[in-house]
């Protein structure tokens, strides 16, 4: 059997950012660092660089997912199109969940030499024991006394507490009370939570653009809308070539701001679906009086990301617009130009025509000074031809009777060399 040479590869795939089981209590920093889609080499050599400080094997170079045991703590790296993750794990025992955390084991050098900028920065604590009372007390300290959000999830078998709020680290913070969860339950909850708090920040990537390009949009509306106004006054007295320029400047803007950001809208909506499919898999209700955690999340998001939506079609409107003026300018411009060519042809006929009754003339009288000549030219012959006895007759006479027919003939001969030289080059 012949197999598809995509086939090892597709499944390879279901295999790719596997699920790792875990066991409370945990303590978990999680980052994710924009290297774009051209950063994976340099990020690669800095998980290599990791590997060798604590002396463990190193991944190979076609890795997209790698984990391994550093000894302080397990780490898990992925490779996204344009992001790279790094999830640090230890698992112990604590009292305050986000004083001793993982990230601050790492080396320092290390953590200063990392390639890419830090777009997401989360310790998550898990901890077990869901049916013992918690102290409210102790969870403010623990989020700095900021609101604390909470949900129950997998089915009221997990409790999720966060601010949403971004701490003096740097980090955001999230704390998970596990009941009775299997190890590969607890890490399917453990990475659903990660990618939550993953995506849900990637997917507001563009609202910066969005804003940054609205005043923009508007003054290319204005200026569209200028171009439209002077184009439906129809001035006589202006020409429509004066207007391409504006038009083509103000379409150039139009082009750029669209290649900027037409791929962060585009990643944004892939990224916002990645968040409400999670969301609908931890299945979360609320709980205690808290404010629903994920519920606040989407509050934020939707009406964010539909700001984004909003300008990316208002793009797309406007761009459809500078095409139809555009395409009136050069109506109108090629209109002109083809009145333009009628009238030069037009021109050209009366002309040709003028020319054409001026070389008729001209040969009417090239036949009578041609004529002329050959008379006197004959006259002469027959001087010659008395003299010297050849004939006998009046050479004036004959000259007079033979001119009718030399005319005749010289205006025949001219004629033809006219009609031959006014033929058409098919010959026709």
């Amino acid at each position: 059997m012949k197999f598809h040479p995509e086939r090892d590869q597709l499944t390879l795939e279901l295999h790719a950012r596997p699920i790792r089981p875990a066991k409370a209590p945990l303590r978990i920093s999680h980052l994710a660092f924009g290297t774009g889609e051209h950063g994976g080499e340099r990020d690669f050599e800095d998980l290599v660089a990791l590997c060798r400080k604590y002396g463990k094997p190193e991944p190979s170079s076609e890795m997209k997912h790698f984990t391994a045991n550093l000894g302080p703590f397990t780490v898990k790296w992925e490779r996204h199109t344009e992001f790279s993750t790094y999830t640090f794990l230890r698992s112990e025992t604590f009292d305050a969940p986000f004083e001793e955390t993982v990230f601050n084991l790492l080396p320092a050098d290390w953590k200063e030499a990392k390639f890419g900028e830090v777009l997401v920065a989360v310790h998550l604590a898990v901890s077990d024991g869901i049916d013992a009372p918690l102290d409210t007390g102790r969870l403010s300290r623990w989020f700095d006394g900021n609101e604390v959000f909470a949900n129950l999830m997998e089915k009221e078998r997990v409790e999720i507490y966060g601010d949403l709020r971004t701490h003096d680290d740097g980090f955001d913070r999230m704390y998970l009370r596990a009941g009775d969860l299997g190890p590969e339950l607890l890490g399917q909850t453990v990475q659903r939570v990660l990618e939550l708090a993953t995506y849900w920040r990637l997917s507001l990537l563009s609202l910066p653009i969005a804003r940054a390009s609205s005043p923009k949009l508007e003054r290319i509306e204005r200026g569209l809308a200028k171009i439209a106004a002077e184009l439906a006054e129809g001035d006589p007295e202006r020409s429509d070539e004066s207007l391409l320029d504006p038009l083509a400047q103000l379409s150039a803007e139009l082009e750029t701001i669209i290649a900027d950001s037409s791929y962060r809208y585009r990643a944004s909506t892939a990224y916002f679906e990645i968040v409400e499919s999670r969301l609908r898999q931890l299945g979360a209700i609320s709980f205690n009086g808290y404010i629903h955690l994920f519920d606040y999340l989407m509050r934020r998001i939707d009406p964010a990301l539909r700001t984004c939506w909003s300008v990316q079609s208002r793009q797309e409107a406007i761009s459809k617009r500078a095409s139809r003026l555009s395409s009136l300018l050069r109506t109108g411009i090629e209109v002109k130009v083809e009145r333009q060519n009628r009238d030069l042809l037009d021109s050209m006929n009366r002309r040709a025509a003028q020319s054409l009754a001026i070389q008729r003339t001209v040969e009417g009288l090239s036949v009578v000074a041609i004529s002329y000549y050959a008379v006197n030219l004959l006259k002469y012959l027959l001087d010659g031809m008395v003299k010297t006895g050849l004939v006998k007759l009046d050479t004036t006479v004959a000259s007079a009777a033979l001119l009718p027919l030399l005319v005749v003939a010289l205006w025949f001969f001219l004629h033809r060399l006219t009609r031959r030289a006014l033929k058409k080059p098919d010959g026709k």
